[in-house]
């Protein structure tokens, strides 16, 4: 418990240092390091905690500062780009160039012609993030998961005849967004479920929680089901293009099922999130920390170990889904709003009616994948998805801008749900 609580308050001190626009003397963390060390070790342990935690702050400033100077080192506005490609609209493309710049390209052509892991080269020009193409050269992928990704996307392109559905199944299945029409983007930004259409830690979860069930009545409950759910876990998240959101997931659970199998006890949530943003941000190099959609994943989960509640009684699992989508939405208000120019008051229960059409809609395109299913899966996909959207656009009639004055009235709301959560679960992990 000791651990895990000090290592969560490390992680906050260090993502606290990163946001807070510190900039001088924030070199001084690495000097500062063996002083806390040594107080701890000559038994002045407070002290040095308090340096220690003190150092993870600056240390979070230093590499803000520094990515900051990098990103600012701006190419030639005209030429030729080698760019990746960080995701595909029916109206354009992301271009990430080989300096970590990031482009919008407004280009139809080019959107069609490539996908989510591919390569371009562009004659064009770039202004304030906007890319100018005057001609291009697509290079496609070699690696398995793109390429499989990309196969999928094709098929249920080919047996579903809806435009809508074979969309949406495609990008719930593998995370092939880039065919969803803009309508139905606005239909799921405005009734504040568009968390549903990216895969996220809830699908690589609900994939988890299957295989596990599975895997037992296969194997038993010994090590042979854990390791195949692992598997099956983290193959699915790079088959989808290994997003933070599903990396994040993928690496929550392979922590939680390997401590609660050895140890038959429920693994500490907070530690657990705090090594997957020490994990994902070794790995990014400190990218991570700049994602729209990994803000939102970590800040989505830690909301809810912290502010989340179960009610255990027939049908709760409603009201639970009701609250673990008010909690989220209350506490991601101000980023949301901030990203996407505003947050609907009725996400919660547009979330509550749309996770029983997530489900059916992967379950009926699954099935589509499997040729003597195909035809009539790809008709009952249609008709789910045409219920679900119907529905959804009940609830996007009115949407909330985050002004100033509700900075003040944020935290007393974060207060009064933490104070109807677990409460005293939650101090239990600080003793």
């Amino acid at each position: 418990m000791v651990l895990s609580k000090t290592l969560f308050l490390f992680t906050v001190s260090f993502l606290a240092g990163y946001y807070t626009p510190l900039q001088y003397y924030s070199q001084i963390w690495i000097a500062a390091i063996p002083a806390g060390i040594i107080l701890v070790t000559v038994g002045l342990r407070k002290a040095g905690i308090i340096v220690l935690f003190t150092v993870s702050f600056l240390a979070g400033a230093y590499i803000d500062t520094h990515r900051i100077d990098t990103y600012h080192d701006r190419a030639p506005a005209g030429g030729v780009w080698h760019c990746k490609v960080e995701t595909t609209t029916t109206a354009g493309a992301v271009l990430a160039t080989a300096a970590g710049n990031a482009f919008w390209a407004s280009d139809r052509q080019l959107a069609q012609s490539v996908s989510r892991g591919d390569s371009v080269v562009v004659i064009g020009s770039v202004n304030n993030g906007f890319m100018e193409s005057f001609t291009f050269y697509p290079i496609y992928s070699s690696l398995i998961q793109d390429r499989l990704r990309k196969a999928v996307s094709i098929c249920l392109s080919n047996r579903i005849p809806s435009r809508e559905a074979s969309s949406l199944v495609s990008a719930l299945l593998v995370g092939e967004r880039g065919q969803v029409p803009q309508s139905v983007r606005t239909i799921f930004r405005d009734t504040g479920t568009s968390h549903l259409l990216a895969l996220s830690g809830l699908h690589v979860g609900i994939l988890s929680g299957v295989m596990l069930v599975l895997f037992r009545k296969l194997f038993g409950k010994g090590w042979l089901s854990i390791i195949a759910v692992i598997l099956t876990a983290f193959i699915y998240v790079f088959i989808s293009g290994a997003r933070p959101s599903t990396l994040r997931a993928g690496i929550m659970i392979l922590l939680i099922l390997i401590v609660l199998h050895s140890s038959g006890r429920r693994p500490d949530l907070l530690f657990v999130w705090s090594v997957a943003v020490i994990v994902l941000t070794a790995i990014s190099k400190g990218d991570v920390l700049n994602d729209t959609g990994a803000q939102l994943s970590f800040g989505a989960v830690l909301s809810l170990i912290i502010m989340g509640r179960e009610f255990r009684f027939r049908a709760g699992w409603i009201l639970s889904i009701a609250y673990a989508g008010l909690v989220v939405t209350i506490a991601l208000a101000p980023l949301v709003s901030f990203r996407y120019g505003g947050l609907s008051p009725f996400a919660p229960f547009a979330t509550v009616i749309s996770v029983p059409f997530m489900l059916a809609t992967m379950s009926t395109g699954f099935l589509t994948l499997l040729l003597p299913f195909a035809s009539a899966a790809s008709v009952l996909s249609e008709w789910v998805v045409f219920i679900w959207l119907a529905l959804l656009k009940l609830f996007g009639s009115y949407r909330i801008i985050f002004q100033y004055w509700m900075f003040w009235l944020w935290p007393l709301c974060l207060v009064t749900l933490w104070l109807c959560s677990r409460r005293r679960g939650f101090l239990r992990r600080f003793r």
